[in-house]
């Protein structure tokens, strides 16, 4: 239907461009000619205004060559035969003009009546003149012919006069006609454009008004239609993303705590160093307080040291707490060569079994990442638990994995872990970050996809590049914490 509007005004659209056309060339077909002719009769009604003038000044110059013929009427004689030069080549002009074949004649008869009968006065006139300069022109004058030529000029020249007056009015009046025509014309060209206007704004502007204003209020409701569903969009992908969070959290949970499982052998040896030191600084106490006289210096230091070995093992028990406990991911800034120190600890049995050593390389005064620590440490524990397990399998004479932290040249922070293990088969590095690739027969292929998600959750990278037979090495790289990062903090803080 709008489709079969807009075809409709569209052809009407060229219908009025058509019109509008029209009235342009009937603008020069019925407006033109008469200013083109108003151009003409302006010069005529001038040209037969000054005859009238020459005409007198004819007479005057005839009337003082007349009273002093002699040397001293020399100027008026002059004066007399331009003028008369001019007169004549004036009415011819005048008399070519009126003619009925004169592109440029005017269309009054009376008037080319007129100039036909003003003839006869004109050649009179002019024939005096003529004679009264050839007269006065002879040395010496011949006064009798310079006054007969006057009496010929000043018989006729009323009578020329006149009838050059009412050429004039005819002139005038016909001029008048024209531009009253010309009003006419133009009122009625002015009334057919104004109703054409009108027919144009009826039928072609306002159908086109209204189908813009209908366009425009439905471009309008899907504007806020598309504004609806963007933000009920959003609201779900805020939701799936929250949902997204809580699972990243359960799974990154559950992979922990899989992961403590995976070392509780060694995190049971490393408990019982402590646990055996207490129980032999106890057991040692309790003999020396059997005695007689007990020294209760040795005694004192042995309860020191007890105290000091019974802080250890709470704080192991404490980090694998946190280690596993579930929390909300909460960014903060942290100190990574602390974290790093921390990752190593919890290690510390699981390393000291597999005789491993763990090597530091902590670059000093790094700045603040920006982030959740314990996911750092998770990625961390899982990284260098993947390099353990290389190591074993690879048994090098002096098994070793290496932990460092070094400032990147974007004004990152950079960790890489190490190893001196077997290494990663070339085919197999793409493919070592997706979820359920695995190079071992027991795993399940989530431990370095938990990595990535969890690294690029905190806007860092991770990478790795290994050679084989020689050992891989992860590269791990995090934000530094900014102003407004820490600021954003202390707002969600308070």
């Amino acid at each position: 239907m709008r489709e079969r509007i807009a075809e409709s005004l569209g052809r009407k659209y060229w219908i009025a461009l058509a019109i509008v056309g029209l009235l342009v060339v009937g603008n020069q077909a019925l407006v033109q000619p008469y200013l083109v002719q108003l151009t003409t009769d302006a010069p005529l009604i001038n040209l037969a205004g000054r005859q009238r003038m020459l005409s007198q000044r004819l007479a005057k110059a005839a009337l003082a060559l007349a009273r002093d013929p002699g040397e001293t009427a020399r100027p008026y004689l002059v004066e007399m035969q331009e003028t008369l030069d001019l007169w004549s080549a004036s009415q011819d002009r005048l008399l070519r003009d009126a003619a009925p074949a004169s592109i440029t004649r005017p269309s009054n008869a009376a008037a080319r009546t007129a100039l036909q009968e003003l003839e006869p006065a004109f050649s009179r006139i002019r024939a005096g003149a003529s004679r009264m300069i050839r007269a006065a022109a002879r040395q010496p004058p011949e006064l009798g012919e310079v006054r007969d030529g006057l009496a010929v000029i000043l018989a006729h020249e009323e009578g020329y006069l006149g009838r050059m007056d009412r050429i004039v009015q005819l002139y005038e009046r016909e001029a008048s006609a024209r531009v009253a025509e010309l009003r006419r014309v133009g009122w009625t060209v002015t009334g057919l454009i104004l109703a054409i206007l009108a027919g144009i704004g009826a039928f072609i502007l306002r159908p086109a008004a209204v189908l813009i204003r209908r366009q425009i209020l439905e471009l309008r409701q899907a504007r806020d239609d598309l504004e609806d569903r963007v933000a009920e969009r959003t609201r779900e992908l805020e939701a799936a993303g929250e949902r997204h969070r809580n699972l990243a959290e359960q799974v990154s949970h559950v992979a922990r705590t899989t992961t403590i499982g995976e070392m509780a052998s060694g995190l049971a040896h490393e408990l019982n160093q402590p646990l055996g030191a207490i129980a032999n600084y106890a057991e040692g106490c309790l003999v020396e307080l059997a005695a007689p006289r007990p020294d209760l210096a040795e005694v004192r230091g042995a309860l020191d040291r007890l105290l000091g070995t019974t802080f250890r093992a709470g704080q192991i028990i404490d980090r694998i707490r946190r280690f596993v406990t579930r929390h909300e991911s909460k960014h903060q800034r942290f100190d990574l060569n602390q974290t790093v120190e921390e990752v190593r600890e919890i290690l510390r049995g699981e390393t000291g079994q597999r005789g491993i050593a763990v090597q530091l390389e902590l670059a000093p005064d790094l700045p603040w990442v920006w982030g959740d620590p314990i996911q750092i440490q998770q990625v961390l524990v899982n990284l260098a638990r993947n390099g353990f397990d290389a190591i074993a399998a690879a048994q090098p004479t002096d098994p070793m994995l290496v932990m460092q932290t070094r400032p990147a040249e974007s004004g990152d922070i950079e960790v890489a872990i190490i190893d001196n293990g077997e290494g990663i088969e070339p085919d197999n590095l793409k493919r070592v970050f997706e979820a359920y690739f695995s190079t071992r027969a027991d795993g399940m292929g989530m431990g370095l996809a938990i990595c990535r998600t969890l690294v690029e959750a905190h806007q860092g990278r991770i990478a790795v590049e290994s050679t084989r037979g020689i050992g891989t090495t992860f590269h791990l790289t995090l934000p530094g914490a900014s102003s407004d990062d820490a600021a954003a903090s202390c707002l969600h803080r308070g």
